[in-house]
């Protein structure tokens, strides 16, 4: 199997990674894992040193500590770091890399926090064609395309 895991390094991720480094031990070692951070336009940073375009010093240490908590539980990991929409670029990266299933973790704030995704989680269950399975603090949440 080959997931596309939509990681940002805040604490409502911290679901939709663990889910994966469960589902990749359930598939006995076969699964191939891409962590991906989506640095919107809007948060880019210009460096003193050159004024780089979309520089993403967190998204990369972000995705580091992604990858370091599955290689911890024995599941290797690709990183990437991607610059724009997170939607599209997610829905691109999920559809061009072949992936089998997209993880994402959700807010899920407030009283209706199992029926409630966040935009970015909503967003790509309904765009993508691909199942996307939503981590939640109160489990998974399963949406097959």
């Amino acid at each position: 199997m080959k997931i596309l895991l939509a990681y940002d390094g805040f604490e409502h991720s911290r679901s939709a990674l663990e889910e994966v480094a469960l589902l990749a031990h359930e598939d006995d070692g076969s699964t191939a894992v891409t962590i991906a951070s989506v640095v919107p336009e809007s948060e880019a940073r210009a460096s003193k040193a050159g004024g780089h375009r979309l520089l993403a010093p967190h998204a990369h240490i972000d995705v580091a500590r992604g990858h370091e908590f599955l290689a911890d539980r024995g599941v290797a990991s690709e990183m990437k770091v991607l610059h724009g929409d997170p939607v599209e670029e997610l829905c691109r990266e999920a559809k061009t890399g072949g992936y089998d299933l997209v993880v994402t973790g959700s807010r899920a704030l407030g009283p209706l926090a199992g029926l409630v995704l966040g935009s970015v989680s909503r967003k790509l269950v309904s765009k993508l064609s691909v199942p996307v399975l939503v981590a939640g603090r109160n489990g998974p949440m399963r949406a097959a395309a």
